[in-house]
Parts: C-alpha cells; sequence; structure tokens
C-alpha cells in the first residue's frame, strides 16, 4: 500500500470507482489498512462513507503512518489493549508504548506481530519495574 496508488484511486471520478468492482475492492483495502478496521465490501451504502472519508484525510494518514518497532500480522484487524481501556493498536497505529502495554497485560501476545524487537521482553519488564516503584 502505497500513497501514490491512493491518489491515483482518489484521483479516478467516484461513479467510475463504484461501477468497478476491482478498483472498489482496492479502494475498500486501503480504508482498511489505513483506519484499521473491517469493512463491508458488500455493502452499498458504505462505500461512499469509505470514500469521503479517504477523500478527507487518506493520505495524511497514510503518510503519518508511524514507524513503530512492532507490526501486527497482516492478517489482524484492531485489537484493545485491556478490556474497557480505550486504547486500541492496528496496522497502521502501534506506537511502542502501547503495543509494550498490550504485551505486558499478555506476553502471549507477542504471536500477534509479525515484527517486534529482539528485546520485547526486556522493554516489558522494565515497564514493570517502573510501574512497582511508583
Amino acid at each position: 500500500m502505497n500513497k501514490d496508488r491512493l491518489i491515483e484511486l482518489l484521483l479516478i471520478p467516484y461513479n467510475e470507482l463504484s461501477n468497478n468492482p476491482d478498483l472498489k475492492k482496492e479502494l475498500i483495502e486501503y480504508y482498511k489498512f489505513i483506519y484499521g478496521v473491517k469493512a463491508c465490501s458488500s455493502c452499498k451504502d458504505k462505500f461512499p462513507k469509505y470514500y469521503q472519508e479517504l477523500m478527507e484525510n487518506g493520505i495524511e494518514k497514510l503518510t503519518k503512518k508511524s514507524e513503530s518497532n512492532f507490526k501486527l500480522r497482516s492478517n489482524i484487524g484492531l485489537l484493545q489493549i485491556n478490556f474497557g481501556s480505550g486504547l486500541f493498536i492496528s496496522q497502521t497505529e502501534a506506537p511502542d508504548e502501547l503495543c509494550i502495554e498490550f504485551l505486558k497485560a499478555n506476553p502471549k501476545r507477542i504471536s500477534l506481530f509479525e515484527k517486534y524487537p529482539d528485546n520485547w521482553m526486556d522493554l516489558i519488564n522494565n515497564e514493570n519495574e517502573n510501574a512497582d516503584v511508583e
């Protein structure tokens, strides 16, 4: 997924996009990737919303995609850090601090990542030690 291709897609008139199943599917994939949510490709009433959101800030969000030492596996969408916390990580938003918090709650969650630092266990233990001091 790259910014140039998204720009190309968004330059195509809406009617052409919505009537071409391949282009429509590709744009929906960008939407899922950028916003880290599930999207319905067969819901006719949702595609205009996806298109509008991508037009408004999709390129900016894709450009600002944070560089993190952690990356979720590609088949994973959105994960809540702790039940009821309101904090989430996704393909596009996986800052180191949140990922460490996520792993601190359950280190077995490391299997959900395709990229992570070699010293991830040390990072979790350092976080736990800092919490004990406070």
